[in-house]
């Protein structure tokens, strides 16, 4: 029962967020229970929901710019270096999630110990979400 009211309950960002940002911010927050999560937690993932709409923009810029190679002065061609904005992004991303405990080892196996606890979370979580209104709910 106490998986259930957990997953009812939701957590704001310690600070204020654009509607994009709380996108990621919910996702974050809701991949492992709510009540794992430590103030400081909670500012790296609001710095993790701001660094995925960064990689988001970054891209969009990449989108629009057809080519993947460009030529230096020197006429050689080079990577676009936007890639390497990007891949370098995509490694503090991984990286916050290391320290979240948020990536898939976290949360899918081999930690033990919050697999169990994350489990719950979702399961309750999908019950809720699932259900045709008659379960009793606790209400923030």
């Amino acid at each position: 029962m106490l998986a259930s009211q957990a997953a009812q309950k939701t957590l704001e960002p310690p600070q204020k967020l654009t509607k994009i940002e709380m996108r990621y911010w919910e996702s974050i927050i809701t991949s492992r229970a709510l009540d794992s999560w430590t103030p400081i937690d909670q500012q790296r993932a609001v710095k993790l929901a701001k660094l995925y709409v960064e990689i988001d923009d970054y891209e969009k810029e990449l989108a629009t710019q057809a080519r993947r190679w460009v030529k230096t002065d020197t006429g050689t061609m080079k990577m676009h270096p936007l890639h390497y904005v990007i891949e370098d992004l995509y490694k503090r991303e991984i990286q916050m999630c290391r320290s979240l405990q948020i990536h898939s080892r976290a949360t899918n196996g081999e930690s033990r110990d919050q697999v169990k606890t994350n489990q719950l979370y979702q399961d309750a979580r999908t019950a809720i979400n699932d259900d045709d209104g008659l379960i009793a709910r606790v209400l923030n």
